[in-house]
């Protein structure tokens, strides 16, 4: 196991994801900052998710043919200079253009560290790889409360400044990453420039047809939009129902955030012994089951303990189900599969937090804590019906891998 590899991919997605959810938090003073309201303000969100959904379609297909690290090396580099520009903006319209080469920098980090990952660690330990990268996604956003601080004491402009420190130092790690061969040329059917585009638009009708990735990314859709839209009205309903301080309703999502870290690369070791389909099934039932129970709690230790077993479900079932998505393709189009699934993660959180809001609205927490869980199984199902665990053969990788060029997989 490469823990070079494994520590440099997850700086490298860390970053993006801290900065991403540092902006919510950012927003109150921003709006202050430029006297905009907040439909105004919020287009920095808007545009830093177009960017993101952009550059997942782009550098997963250009991925596939040029290889990846040299995208991640780009968008660490392009997140540091519009890290910078986001610092010294002195208009709203500059901060807005800045946001959004953030947010192709964002997207360019995400797509092509999970499929660096993919194409790096064999099938047989890619759950604990994946496991550890992953709980990126748990670690983030701890560092929005640093973040506050900044903002706070510094002024919002320092925030950003921060991030490009981070950002410098996240770019020269991310030059350490051993050098990897494009998929395309280890199997030699790159297709010729002109025809590219309408090669990669081949590629993801291909998958639109195919039963099991078609599957696979509507379990995207669900596991991102389920997962989002039960955090997003928790901390309303925590202090309506039981007068929770910002500060108590901070803890419990830091309580939250700490087992999911611990839980995914625990996830990720127990998918490579007893297999990825499997613990993602099992995950997603206890997480279905949990979250139903939730909101029909009163404030207290068992409140807690079930909120708990919410977070390890959340943290068991995002490695396995990331490993077993990278090896549905094969090698030449895992950076194009991956886009996709990026892309249909974020529709499933624009989608599911904008009807959370609705049900909020009629129906309290219950009713959206209700679709989360019925989200949830319903993955489950799909896992079982329509997902099956490729067959490990020697040397670790499975019946698909071991199919690629063998220089584009080492442990």
């Amino acid at each position: 196991m490469n823990y070079r590899v494994i520590a440099g991919l997850f700086l490298l997605l860390s970053l993006g994801l801290a900065d991403n959810q540092t902006i919510p938090a950012l927003l109150p003073v921003l709006m202050k900052a430029f006297g905009t309201g907040i439909r105004v303000t919020n287009l920095l969100v808007v545009l830093y998710a177009l960017g993101a959904a952009l550059a997942a379609f782009l550098t997963g297909s250009l991925s596939d043919h040029y290889g990846r690290r040299p995208f991640l090396i780009a968008g660490a580099a392009v997140f540091l200079a519009s890290s910078i520009v986001s610092s010294v903006s002195g208009t709203f319209a500059e901060l807005a253009v800045a946001r959004a080469f953030t947010g192709l920098a964002a997207g360019a980090l995400s797509t092509c560290s999970i499929a660096y990952a993919g194409d790096w660690f064999p099938y047989g330990v890619r759950g604990r790889a994946l496991g550890l990268i992953s709980s990126a996604y748990f670690v983030a956003p701890l560092g929005v409360p640093v973040a506050g601080v900044i903002a706070d004491r510094f002024g919002w402009s320092r925030v950003f400044a921060a991030f490009a420190a981070v950002a410098l130092a996240v770019a020269i790690a991310s030059l350490r990453l051993p050098r990897d061969v494009p998929p395309h040329r280890l199997e030699d059917e790159s297709p010729a420039p002109d025809g590219r585009l309408r090669h990669t638009l081949s590629v993801f009708w291909h998958f639109l047809g195919r039963r099991d990735t078609s599957a696979m990314l509507i379990i995207a859709f669900l596991v991102s939009g389920g997962l989002v839209s039960f955090l997003t009205y928790i901390g309303v309903w925590l202090h309506a129902s039981f007068g929770l301080t910002t500060t108590k309703i901070g803890l419990v999502f830091m309580l939250g955030g700490l087992v999911a870290v611990g839980g995914a690369p625990l996830g990720g070791v127990l998918s490579d012994r007893w297999g990825k389909r499997g613990v993602s099934i099992v995950s997603n039932i206890l997480l279905a089951v949990t979250i139903a129970a939730l909101p029909l709690l009163g404030w207290g230790v068992a409140l807690l303990i079930v909120f708990v077993g919410v977070s390890l479900a959340i943290g068991f079932r995002q490695g396995p189900i990331t490993a077993l998505m990278t090896e549905m393709v094969p090698q030449s189009t895992r950076g194009s599969f991956v886009a996709m699934r990026n892309i249909a993660s974020q529709l499933g959180i624009g989608a599911t937090v904008f009807v959370g809001g609705l049900l909020y609205q009629w129906h309290g927490y219950v009713a959206v804590t209700s679709l989360s869980a019925v989200m949830a199984a319903v993955v489950a199902v799909l896992l079982t019906t329509h997902i099956t665990e490729p067959v490990a053969v020697a040397g670790g990788q499975s019946a698909v891998g071991s199919r690629q060029a063998a220089g584009g997989s080492r442990q």
